[in-house]
């Protein structure tokens, strides 16, 4: 019999996109919802350097599909 640890089934995982802001990984699902408060997060914590060290917001990248 086999167990669960050797089904392909069990060793898929989702695809998972990364967030261009922060670096981490997202589901194809959840993405959409965690960049606007990635980018909100990344504005508040921006503003609170000094003018010097502040960076320009991040774009988000083109998806070139081929």
């Amino acid at each position: 019999m086999r167990g669960l640890h050797s089904s392909k089934a069990a060793s898929r995982r989702p695809p998972t996109i990364v967030c261009y802001i922060c670096g981490r990984q997202f589901g194809t699902r959840s993405i959409g919802l965690h960049e606007p408060h990635c980018l909100k997060k990344w504005h508040l914590e921006n503003d609170k350097l000094p003018k010097n060290l502040r960076r320009q917001e991040p774009k988000k990248p083109e998806v070139i599909l081929r």
